[in-house]
């Protein structure tokens, strides 16, 4: 079963005791961003997050796959840790690496409705590909 998410951000796949996701984006930029944007959905629903705070994250690494790896790993250690949820996120290349922007507040558990808990991001099946002008990856979490 494939779960579409609402403005075809991600598409949530099926993957035996984790959750996968597949991405597809114009721009490696865009990419990143909507991995950003997918990670923080499917812990919370981000409808209710209001954009009062942002934070600024530089991740660098030597491949797109480490690239991604290490963003998300970052991005969740942004949520468990920090307890900060994001609803948007701009990204920018520079580098070799990136600089994102995520726009949201602290996590609130009787506002915010949390989906599930996210262990850790995986190598397993980990892809970043580009591929006929559209960029492509597909990423596994520890549920």
């Amino acid at each position: 079963m494939t779960r579409q998410d609402g403005d075809d951000i991600f598409r949530e796949i099926e993957h035996t005791g984790d959750v996968g996701i597949d991405i597809e984006a114009d721009s490696r930029a865009e990419l990143f961003r909507r991995a950003a944007i997918a990670i923080a959905r499917l812990m919370v629903d981000t409808a209710g997050v209001r954009a009062l705070e942002s934070r600024n994250l530089s991740v660098a690494a030597a491949t797109d796959v480490d690239l991604m790896h290490d963003l998300l790993s970052e991005l969740l250690r942004c949520f468990v840790v920090d307890g900060f949820v994001w609803s948007d996120a701009t990204v920018e290349e520079a580098d070799g690496g990136l600089k994102v922007s995520l726009f949201g507040e602290p996590f609130d558990a009787a506002r915010h409705e949390f989906h599930q808990e996210i262990k850790a991001v995986t190598y397993h099946q980990l892809a970043v590909r580009h591929e006929r002008g559209r960029w492509f990856a597909r990423v596994i979490f520890d549920v």
